[in-house]
């Protein structure tokens, strides 16, 4: 019970992120047009981030996102959660499959951005697989691994069974929302 509990606030949070910032982005990914400061492509930080990011640029913006959902993330621990590495590697695994869902919802909710154009004019992502973002598959991949590292060289029992059970309620949330953003929203014909 406390994983479905746990995944439908995280999907909920996700879902408010994304639409958040396409109320603040508009019909501009990536924050294309907002008054946000960009250090010089060659400075070594915005060369490490866009290596890291699929090529995408650094900004304030993003920064502080990121940082925002890193610090809400570990939240339990500041209200009590005893941190362990059990815990830290759930948290972690839990992260990166939330930034890809995220990212994904900005579209499901973008009436700018519908998902029949998602892999084409693609203002956040270049590299395409089977229709979805590279960055998608290393997030998923990512996590999948935190997990299996949990179980497998740490010995926390149940960790894979745990990571499926959530990436298949993510999936089955995800369904929903794409058919709740079609059928009831008609977000494809919005302004």
């Amino acid at each position: 019970m406390n994983l479905i509990i746990t995944n439908l606030y995280l999907f909920a949070m996700a879902t408010v992120l994304a639409l958040l910032e396409i109320q603040i982005e508009g019909a501009h990914g990536w924050a294309k047009n907002l008054p946000t400061w960009r250090p010089h492509p060659g400075h070594p930080l915005a060369k490490i981030y866009a290596k890291f990011m699929s090529g995408k640029e650094l900004t304030g913006y993003h920064s502080a996102m990121f940082i925002f959902v890193v610090l809400i993330f570990h939240l339990p621990y500041v209200f009590g959660l005893t941190f362990t590495l059990e815990h830290w590697l759930q948290t972690l695994s839990l992260f990166f499959i939330f930034i890809a869902l995220w990212d994904f919802l900005w579209f499901v909710f973008n009436p700018y951005h519908p998902l029949k154009n998602f892999s084409k004019n693609n203002p956040n992502h270049k590299a395409f697989f089977l229709g979805l973002p590279l960055d998608y598959y290393w997030a998923i991949a990512f996590s999948f691994s935190l997990a299996a590292v949990a179980q497998f060289i740490f010995g926390f029992s149940g960790f894979i069974s745990w990571w499926l059970g959530n990436f298949g309620l993510f999936l089955t949330e995800t369904v929903g929302a794409i058919l709740f953003s079609y059928l009831v929203l008609d977000i494809d014909n919005w302004f």
